[in-house]
């Protein structure tokens, strides 16, 4: 895997992400490293993934934006009308861009980290269900998820789509269209 060294990644990742958001991405990354060795996902690729995924989190809605069209991403009108969506995507592309990180699936798990989407690699699910109920996490089904994380990646993945799209439906808030693949997805059996 031809990425910075860890210690580079950790330097670069503290001088964007503080706080609590921070504290957040080192229990996605001990969830995601637990999971990774139950369900065999490549060690390294969950590492970087895990450290990396929230990279561009602390941008503003317009800055996400204005680096999407940068660094030329497709931005779909749900993105545009929620930016905060595009963090992952935004952070997949400067990671690139910086040389930080060049590893495919690394790159592709964080880009989805948000949305989830249709085909997901098991890099994906794991930084999927990692972030969404890491032990940090107290809304409810997390517990839930996380239980079914310990048997069933896909069984966990299911529940926290669902949980994710009764939220935003109950908030009145759009919903990207990856989300509702990756659940029609997993629904017709990867």
């Amino acid at each position: 895997m031809a990425t910075a060294d860890w210690r580079t990644l950790e330097g670069v990742l503290q001088r964007q992400v503080t706080g609590e958001r921070l504290a957040h991405t080192y229990r996605v990354l001990e969830y995601a490293r637990r999971l990774g060795r139950i369900h065999g996902a490549d060690p390294d690729q969950v590492a970087v993934a895990a450290l990396m995924h929230d990279y561009a989190k602390p941008l503003p809605a317009e800055t996400l934006l204005r680096e999407a069209e940068r660094l030329g991403l497709s931005v779909h009108p749900v993105e545009r009308a929620a930016p905060h969506l595009l963090h992952g995507p935004v952070a997949a592309a400067q990671l690139a861009e910086q040389g930080l990180v060049t590893d495919r699936e690394v790159l592709q798990a964080i880009a989805t980290h948000t949305t989830g989407r249709a085909g997901m690699g098991l890099l994906e699910k794991v930084l999927y269900v990692a972030d969404y109920a890491e032990p940090g996490r107290r809304f409810p089904g997390a517990a839930e998820v996380r239980e079914a994380a310990e048997q069933d990646l896909d069984r966990a993945l299911l529940a926290a789509l669902n949980n994710s799209l009764l939220y935003l439906v109950g908030q009145g808030w759009l919903i990207h269209p990856a989300s509702v693949e990756a659940r029609n997805w997993l629904l017709q059996g990867p």
